[in-house]
């Protein structure tokens, strides 16, 4: 009996039934998408901005303006970015899967 469906599994993908690639089991189309956050008047870093794609895939800014969003689905995507006192930007990003997008330096001007 085992011989038999072990047999069957073969056939089935060999025929192209089931997954075609058994390495393609739970892979998922994500990437990730990083930068660097600063003062449009001053250049110097923003900490504590929050950067987000969607109302799933966020992340903070640390100290050096720098952050990184993991899992952002591949594709093109929103990223905006928002900061207390600063006016809030959108940049668009081309994800691609299990790459790292790297976007220019996002600068946010001060709220007068």
């Amino acid at each position: 009996m085992k011989v038999f469906a072990l047999a069957f599994v073969l056939l089935l993908g060999a025929q192209g039934g089931g997954c075609s690639n058994p390495n393609d089991i739970g892979v998922q189309d994500y990437g990730n998408v990083t930068g660097r956050v600063l003062d449009a008047k001053t250049n110097q870093p923003i900490s504590g901005a929050l950067i987000s794609v969607g109302s799933t895939v966020t992340a903070t800014t640390d100290a050096q303006g720098g952050f990184t969003l993991t899992q952002v689905p591949a594709g093109t995507q929103t990223v905006t970015v928002s900061a207390a006192g600063y006016t809030t930007s959108t940049q668009t990003a081309s994800v691609k899967k299990a790459q790292t997008t790297q976007l220019d330096y996002i600068k946010l001007t001060a709220v007068q």
